[in-house]
């Protein structure tokens, strides 16, 4: 059974065969309407409810549209073994049915065939087509159907037919047959009497036919209806048409007098009139708010004496960034130091065929004053004469949306008392600019206001908090917050909170920012439709790429390309602003960009998702096994982590390996939570450690193969620290570690375990750490997995320690010392007996501890490792410490601070400064002490390092009271027995009797 014919111009019809089949009620077939005109992409729900209702949708709306599918689906599918007619998209539909079996895009294919005939100088041919096409109108487009979207519609394609209808007659006039087009274009008139184009067809027609007198008449009654009802005169089409018959021009070229004193003085009237000034700048646009002092300078530059050149400003940007809107305020309010005139031209860069110089010289020509038979043929003529007809005018140029600089430089006046606006997405190096400026989004507080502008400030001020979370949805781009001002304005019974709730869901963002003829994905679509092939592919998987910030090396590794080549590609998609660059080598989104590219590859591209999250993943995984290495040389870690089929990038020291890390811990963490979250069923709680889960696991990105990788990879990343970011951390291990019981993975649950014990442990909690590592120590037996158990092991040694049972730490050490000897991992045993020796330190073995650390720093002194050095120095200061020997433990803690500093080790330096502040304390010296606890502290705070920030707070405590600074002193130990009690730490006690000892203020 074929796909039936549908047609839209007249009442909406749908055919098979001969049969006509039934539309049912009129929203049913405004449904329909709104699908056909989608041109086989999907309408959202979004977009259906404001087709079919507009602001006023019924009560259940969406019912309603899922039941006109059911009904459209049972008239259209009748076939069970043929193709689905009408697709379930997301919330949305889509009509999958071929061009030629819709009316208006058989015309509109038909016109563009004309275009191509004419371009190839077969008149006849387009006429033809042209005639096919008006062929296909069977009265008023979608008479009877209700809704927005119909009226739009109704008003395009009748707008539409007229432009067709008036190309077929111009044709008809070049050939021959102009008596047949002036009954026709009589009752064009008649029609639409406020349509310049017509009346001048009709003028050329009556004038071709030999029809002077009726042409003249023609003019004056089309001057007289435009006066009448909108206050104008005519255009320039218009005038200089009607200058042209006056004249005796090509409608009659035997005739060459002029007109008499005593002819019709509104015939006479325009040959003498001088040209006004042009003043064709658009309106501004009245909400317009924020980049004063941009706007400020822009004036500076375009009003400035005594140059010598133009002044040429070129804005630039991402679609929707402000660029247009920016420039015509711009102009406008300069508008007064160009006297001579304002000229405005839409360059159409962005469009499939953008505006030709020639073109535009042309209408700035004559709306300069030069008769339309006087302009000179060709590209060069024209651009001298219009640098002719400038020369010691004061005129200003806005030209909007170039396509690139080669569009603009023949537009370009040579006048020093001339200025030129130019915009573009792309930015425009080799014009002669005094300025070049790459427009930003808005301020967050710029944003405010213009949301304020339009919604109301009252409005704003009740709701500040959905307030700005509607403008962070909108990512401060201009064309969105003005669509969400619009919408909420339209809406006085939404709350602002409400049209939030409609942004939060990423998947839907998009479609909500429109409103009327504004859209976020059209403007967006624009640029898209100007990328190479290659640009985008590059544009849309580099948005899939987790992080912040991509790196050429990750998109290289991705995009299976050259390093350099990737460099080239990602730069010219800066230039085209689609992406950009905040530094060298590294990459970012606006996040509707990100968004809107990430849509692209889902409905266009399906099945790019899951292979760019598989490459970066490797990628990610390869470099951070050759970083490990850098940073624990010896262990074997590195050679147990899941292998890869790429190689990752190779480092030349430490600090480069650990530069790396620092950039792309974002990227690994947001790239494990994607495929944590890819796994795990939404809203479902995991099962507790050992326990699976019963059903089937939902695939995620690479389902158990990458959930392993991703859990290796934060594994390789360890040692780099995560300070900065535990808080993004733990969560994201957490949801690891739930997704490994969710498949039944007890290896990658015991790393995941191990991974949420060491990062709580770096965060200064010990007490929940203790779960989390036990619970990888019982897996990692489980599975046989020694590597990873001799770390968990080594970590509830220090966990025990920490929790102030150094006899059980005793134990789990010797159990790492013994894994890894038979391991080979030497850095790993020099690390868990300085560990050990800690435990010996807080447990009255302080000088067996002084001891091993002085036996592992003579074995440093052959294998380098700045780390373990460090630590090593750290732990016997604090032995030192405690055998009292405290100018021995400050210059110990001065050489810890020294090799942190030097190996970059905050975590380390932090913990020796207020150590060393303790020793410098019991030396009498409280003022150098106070410097480095103070420092010590504010380093500690924002790493998150609570237990370590506790024990630095009872030494500022000690220092304060030595000072005599009791209320000082007693509020650093208040607030260390706070989190004391809240980390579970057994310093309780000792704060306690710090506190008492503190003298009363």
């Amino acid at each position: 059974m074929s796909v039936p014919r549908f047609s839209v111009l007249g009442p909406l019809e749908v055919r098979r065969g001969t049969e006509t089949l039934d539309a049912g009620p009129p929203q049913q077939q405004a449904m329909l309407a709104a699908l056909l005109l989608s041109r086989n992409k999907t309408a959202t729900a979004c977009d259906l409810l404001d087709a079919l209702w507009g602001d006023r949708p019924p009560g259940r709306p969406m019912n309603t549209v899922r039941t006109y599918a059911w009904r459209w689906r049972r008239l259209l599918e009748t076939d069970p073994a043929a193709p689905r007619v009408l697709v379930s998209r997301g919330d949305g539909y889509q009509l999958a049915v071929p061009d030629d079996r819709v009316d208006v895009l058989t015309a509109e294919r038909l016109a563009a065939d004309a275009d191509r005939a004419l371009r190839r100088d077969e008149p006849d041919a387009a006429r033809e087509l042209l005639r096919q096409a008006l062929e296909l109108w069977r009265g008023d487009p979608l008479l009877g159907v209700p809704g927005p979207f119909a009226e739009r519609e109704r008003r395009r394609l009748r707008g539409l037919r007229l432009d067709l209808l008036e190309q077929r007659i111009t044709l008809d006039l070049r050939g021959g047959r102009a008596e047949q087009c002036v009954r026709e274009l009589t009752g064009l008139v008649a029609a639409d009497p406020l349509r310049e184009r017509s009346h001048a067809l009709l003028m050329e027609a009556l004038g071709r036919a030999g029809r002077r007198a009726d042409a003249l008449a023609a003019f004056r009654q089309a001057r007289r209806i435009l006066a009448d009802e909108l206050g104008v005169e005519p255009g320039p089409e218009l005038a200089s048409l009607h200058q042209r018959i006056l004249n005796g021009g090509p409608a009659q070229p035997s005739v060459t007098e002029q007109p008499r004193c005593g002819d019709d003085p509104d015939e006479a009237a325009p040959a003498s009139r001088p040209t006004p000034p042009p003043a064709q700048l658009p309106a501004a646009i009245p909400d317009f708010t924020g980049r004063e002092d941009l706007l400020a300078r822009l004036a500076a530059v375009l009003t400035e004496q005594d140059r010598t050149t133009p002044s040429v400003v070129a804005l630039s940007g991402m679609g929707g960034v402000g660029k247009t809107s920016l420039a015509v305020q711009a102009a406008h309010r300069v508008r007064g130091a160009f006297p001579d005139g304002q000229l405005h031209a839409d360059l159409r860069g962005n469009g499939g065929h953008p505006a030709a110089a020639e073109t535009v010289l042309a209408d700035f020509l004559i709306a300069l004053g030069t008769a339309p038979g006087a302009l000179p043929e060709g590209l060069a003529a024209r651009s001298a004469l219009f640098r002719s007809a400038v020369d010691g005018r004061r005129i200003l140029l806005v030209l909007d949306d170039a396509h690139d600089a080669a569009q603009v430089r023949p537009l370009l006046p040579g006048s020093a008392g001339c200025a030129v606006m130019v915009t573009s997405r792309s930015r425009l190096s080799s014009l002669p600019a005094r300025v070049q400026q790459d427009l930003d989004v808005l301020t967050p507080v710029e944003a405010l206001r213009m949301l304020a502008h339009t919604t109301g400030p009252k409005r704003v001020d009740a709701e500040p908090v959905a307030a700005r979370e509607v403008l962070d949805a909108c990512g401060h781009l201009p064309l969105a917050v003005r669509i969400v001002a619009a919408r909420l304005s339209a809406r006085p019974g939404w709350s602002i909170g409400t049209l939030g709730e409609r942004l939060r869901a990423e998947h839907r963002r998009i479609d909500e920012l429109r409103t009327g003829d504004l859209a976020v994905r059209a403007t967006f679509e624009l640029g898209y439709r100007q990328l190479t092939p290659e640009q985008a592919t590059a544009f849309r998987q580099t948005a899939l790429l987790e992080g912040s910030l991509v790196a050429v090396s990750t998109a290289a590794a991705v995009l299976g390309a050259p390093e350099h080549g990737t460099g080239d590609l990602l730069e010219s998609l800066v230039d085209l602003a689609v992406l950009q660059a905040p530094h060298p080598d590294r990459y970012r989104f606006h996040d509707l960009l990100r968004l809107f590219a990430r849509h692209k590859s889902e409905t266009e591209h399906p099945g790019e998702a899951t292979a760019v999250t598989v490459r970066q993943l490797d990628f990610l995984l390869a470099t951070a096994r050759e970083a490990f290495r850098w940073a624990v040389p010896d262990d074997c870690v590195g050679d147990a982590l899941a292998r890869t089929r790429t190689a990752g990038l190779a480092f030349e020291d430490l600090r480069s390996a650990r530069l790396w890390a620092a950039e792309e811990c974002d990227a690994a963490l947001a790239l494990a939570a994607r495929i944590a979250d890819g796994i795990l069923p939404t809203g479902r709680p995991a099962a507790g450690p050992g326990h699976p889960t019963n059903g089937t696991a939902p695939s995620g990105p690479g389902g158990a193969a990458a959930l392993r990788k991703a859990v290796d990879l934060l594994i390789a990343l360890s040692p780099f620290g995560p300070d900065p970011r535990l808080a993004e951390v733990l969560p994201t291990v957490r949801r690891l570690a739930e997704a490994a019981v969710h498949l039944r993975d007890r290896r990658t649950e015991g790393r995941a375990r191990f991974l949420l014990g060491t990062y709580h442990l770096a965060a200064g909690e010990p007490a929940r750490a203790e779960a989390p590592a036990r619970a990888a120590v019982e897996a990692c037996r489980e599975t046989d997995d020694p590597v990873v158990l001799r770390q968990a092991s080594n970590d509830l040694g220090l966990i025990t320690s920490y929790l102030g049972r150094p006899s059980e730490a005793v134990g789990h050490y010797d159990e790492a010392l013994t894994l890894a000897r038979r391991l080979g991992h030497r850095s790993g045993e020099l690390v868990t007996t300085v560990n050990a020796a800690l435990a010996q330190a807080r447990s009255g073995q302080a000088a067996e501890a002084v001891t091993a650390c002085e036996s592992v720093l003579r074995t440093l002194r052959t294998r380098p490792d700045d780390v373990v050095r460090a630590f090593t120095l750290y732990v016997l200061g604090l032995a030192l410490h405690a055998l009292r020997r405290h100018e021995e433990a400050v210059t110990r803690f001065t050489d810890c601070l020294t090799v942190s500093e030097k190996a970059g080790l905050s975590s380390h330096r932090a913990q020796a400064r207020f150590r060393m502040a303790d020793s410098l304390r019991a030396l009498g010296a409280a003022r150098p002490a106070l410097e480095h606890a103070r420092a010590a502290l504010t380093a500690l705070e924002e790493a998150g390092a609570a237990r370590d920030a506790t024990q630095c707070l009872m030494v500022l405590g000690r220092i304060w009271t030595d000072l005599g600074d009791f209320p000082t002193a007693r509020g650093c130990l208040e607030r260390a027995r706070e989190n004391s009690l809240r980390l579970g730490l057994p310093d309780t006690e000792e704060i306690t009797a710090l506190l008492d000892a503190v003298p009363a203020a």
